[in-house]
């Protein structure tokens, strides 16, 4: 069974050795030749880290791999459990100093990966709680809610235009270097302003027909 030792600096070399005297204090005999260390910001997602890939591929049944940080494995909490995962379904073992010697690859209700699953969950079901929050204090304000719009007023006024004197919306989705569907969404709701406004539609045809 072979022991992998896997390190994200994060930019700072001195991170590399002092993982390496911490895992060694810990007990684990180190064999440099399954050191896997990568220099990327913590930031990003696990299966865009070179070494922390390149360990998985390694990792065979019944190997472990010891990090010092959870944050090693993953951008988040959902990405280090993505990791985890992996690492259960090769039936390899995982070590985190910073969470004790135990196995974080254990299966079960009880199991870490469980707990850390809850606790992605808790945090998706926050960040949703907190955008529905958002938008309903945007909506009482009278603040512009989803995305920004693509086009200037001015633009708006010159496809509007456009579209009035015969051009297609593929024409003048080519002019303003946007997409046909911006052009459509823009003439579908200039369509229905002015059958707000009284026009007939058959005006607004006659008008904005492409």
């Amino acid at each position: 069974m072979t022991l992998f030792v896997y390190i994200n600096t994060g930019g700072h070399e001195h991170v590399r050795e002092s993982d390496l005297f911490e895992i060694d204090a810990a007990g684990f005999l180190v064999d440099m030749g399954s050191v896997l260390v990568d220099h990327c910001s913590n930031a990003v997602a696990a299966t865009a880290r070179p070494a922390l890939q390149q360990a998985i591929r390694r990792i065979k049944s019944g190997d472990t791999l010891v990090v010092s940080r959870l944050g090693y494995l993953g951008s988040g909490i959902s990405d280090v459990v993505s990791t985890l995962a992996t690492l259960a379904v090769k039936r390899a073992h995982a070590v985190c100093l910073d969470a004790g010697k135990n196995d974080l690859c254990v299966i079960g209700d009880n199991s870490p990966v469980r707990i850390l699953q809850l606790a992605a969950e808790l945090e998706r079901d926050a960040k949703r709680a907190r955008a529905l929050d958002a938008a309903a204090i945007a909506k009482q304000v009278g603040a512009p809610q989803g995305r920004p719009a693509s086009l200037s007023a001015s633009q708006r006024q010159q496809a509007l235009s456009a579209l009035a004197s015969g051009s297609t919306v593929t024409a003048v989705a080519r002019i303003l270097s946007t997409s046909r569907q911006t052009i459509i969404r823009l003439r579908d709701s200039a369509r229905h302003a002015a059958v707000q406004d009284g026009m007939t539609a058959a005006t607004i045809a006659t008008h904005l027909d492409s």
